[in-house]
């Protein structure tokens, strides 16, 4: 099957699915924007196979608006999500925005946001005696804090999940309940790791990259250089007297996303600091643990190799050719490797892995139906992609934006300011669903990708 996949969308060579499996290789990425591989494809392929569903990964927080196709920048959540092409999986591993930089700003979870309005919410944190209310000076890690509400204090991540299920038509999945439920093989992976982990090798794997931030009670959680000290482990100043008790620790973590309410009863007896996993891990467990498969029950990887879909948005998978995304970068594929490679040679539950980065922004050439000139409008430029030359496909996209990009609607030139997300100013739009002009599953991904940067090019 996961040779097949590949085939079809014409990605085997890229990803040497030959060598994978043979499981020479262990972790290959391929980013489909930057491949002839057309969107209607990949969709039809998504609908013919019941079983496959690639995540798309967004943040804790306002999904309200999202949900109902008026939230500018985010609307390709909408798209996909709402149009079954994939499924929010949340990840609560963020922080709230506040007066300086580092908080979410995109999902705004320090907030509650509806119908483009927002009110700030009332933030406590521990102090080491008691929950008490903090300012918005600095952002604050979302399992760690709690919110007032109607005169209580409430996890963060319980009130914002319960507003999420009550989204009708998205299948919001916690990406921390995905660990939970495989608990006992994810702490085995973790401890294997740390122990492996050794901060000189070249081609291993850093500590730094399995624990990348510490968290502390009161909400402040940084960068972190965790290191050996003898048979146990110290973070920022606290000894974890083994790998295992540092992998059990980072677990305690994740289950404060899952069970709030009981991580918050034990918060006075946890240590002083705790483990964050780290990005590159968390990317080889989407795909270890079967994400893309959100129905397959627990325990049963794929063969020969995993062929992960994952739909990423601006920061994981950005738009080439203007931004790549961070899990393009060779350093982070290095990593990613090197993280991937001792737990396929340990555990039988790992598989090599294939990981197919889909540009979720795409989507953001889709215009809200409340807008029907639009779509008529970016129906003309897919006509000038497809007649171009696919390396020339920015530039075209470029130079029809000079001629026409002032006649687009002012919601749809505003999906591409620079660091906008959830609308919060007060204006209230009616709820749609975005639209696909016609020809927008003829493109490919390489297209539709150089047209996305060059109207963050010339619009944002």
């Amino acid at each position: 099957m996961s040779g097949q996949l590949l085939d079809e969308l014409g990605l085997a060579s890229a990803v040497s699915a030959d060598a994978l499996a043979t499981g020479a290789k262990t972790f290959a990425p391929v980013h489909v924007g930057t491949h002839d591989v057309p969107i209607g494809t990949l969709l039809d392929l998504l609908h013919r196979d019941e079983d496959l569903l690639p995540p798309r990964t967004g943040h804790l927080g306002n999904w309200e608006d999202i949900a109902l196709g008026r939230s500018g920048p985010m609307d390709f959540n909408t798209a996909i999500c709402g149009g079954g092409h994939g499924y929010p999986l949340i990840y609560g591993f963020t922080r709230t925005e506040a007066d300086t930089e580092g908080g979410d700003e995109a999902y705004q979870p320090g907030s509650l946001i509806g119908q483009g309005k927002r009110d700030t919410l009332a933030l406590y944190t521990w102090d080491g005696r008691a929950m008490v209310r903090r300012d918005r000076g600095r952002p604050l890690f979302c399992p760690l804090t709690q919110a007032e509400v109607d005169g209580e204090l409430v996890p963060l991540v319980d009130l914002h999940w319960r507003r999420m299920r009550e989204i009708p038509g998205f299948r919001f999945t916690q990406w921390a309940a995905v660990l939970v439920d495989n608990g006992p093989l994810v702490t085995d992976m973790l401890t294997l790791l740390i122990e492996q982990a050794d901060a000189t090798a070249k081609q291993g794997t850093r500590l730094s990259e399995l624990i990348s931030h510490a968290a502390r009670p009161d909400g402040a959680v940084d960068r972190c250089d965790p290191r050996r000290d003898g048979a146990g482990y110290v973070l920022e100043g606290h000894r974890y007297p083994s790998a295992r008790a540092l992998a059990e620790a980072a677990m305690a973590l994740v289950r404060a996303l899952v069970e709030p309410a009981g991580f918050f009863e034990r918060l006075p007896t946890l240590p002083p600091v705790l483990p964050v996993m780290s990005l590159q891990l968390t990317n080889v467990l989407f795909a270890l643990l079967g994400t893309h498969r959100p129905g397959r029950p627990p325990g049963t990887p794929e063969r020969p190799f995993v062929t992960h879909l994952h739909w990423g948005a601006r920061a994981m998978a950005g738009c080439p050719p203007r931004r790549g995304g961070y899990l393009a970068r060779r350093s982070t594929v290095r990593s990613l490797r090197a993280i991937t490679a001792p737990l396929v040679r340990h555990f039988d539950a790992a598989s090599p892995v294939a990981f197919v980065l889909l540009p979720a922004q795409v989507f953001m050439l889709c215009p809200p139906g409340t807008e029907p000139a639009d779509a008529g409008l970016l129906a003309d430029l897919f006509g000038h992609l497809r007649a171009a030359r696919p390396d020339d496909s920015y530039d075209t996209a470029l130079a029809w934006l000079a001629e026409h990009g002032g006649r687009l609607s002012p919601y749809l030139r505003g999906r591409f300011r620079d660091g906008s997300g959830v609308p919060a100013g007060g204006e209230t739009r009616e709820a749609t669903a975005p639209v696909e002009p016609e020809g927008f599953r003829e493109l490919t991904f390489r297209q539709a990708c150089a047209a996305v940067a060059a109207c963050e090019e010339v619009l944002g």
